[in-house]
């Protein structure tokens, strides 16, 4: 009976290191995923706003009209130029308008898909520039 006993033990012990083992193994597989994910998001972010990305190819976008209201955000602008296709993701487009320090424009603009972000930003952002060459003069 004693036998009986310790074996059971035995198996026991046996089966629960091995689950334990086992759900270890997941953990870290989903930690080391989970990061792996993470990384290559931060790096597809930083590409967009540091790189020059469009969401078509040179040649091939989509043409459209785009009309920017007097006091829209500049997240409801990135929002609206997302919903239209012209750019990739409203925020990376949106941190990058930040860290430019543009200052967006009423107006309707002719945008392209095949734009990048600067070119993008040249144009929504012109007037200031035209009116600060203008004031120069």
């Amino acid at each position: 009976m004693k036998k009986k006993m310790k074996t059971g033990r035995v198996i026991r012990s046996f089966s629960n290191g091995m689950t334990r083992l086992l759900l270890d193994v997941l953990f870290y597989t989903l930690v080391v995923f989970a990061v792996i994910k993470f990384s290559q998001y931060g790096y597809n972010f930083c590409y967009q706003i540091f790189g020059s990305v469009a969401v078509d190819q040179t040649g091939e976008g989509k043409e459209i009209e785009f009309f920017i209201q007097a006091g829209d955000s500049t997240k409801e602008v990135a929002s609206k130029l997302k919903r239209e296709g012209v750019i990739i993701d409203s925020y990376s487009f949106y941190t990058k308008s930040l860290l430019s320090k543009s200052n967006i424009q009423p107006g309707t603009y002719t945008l392209r898909s095949d734009m990048d972000y600067d070119t993008i930003l040249n144009i929504i952002c012109r007037y200031k520039e035209t009116e600060k060459v203008e004031e120069d003069d």
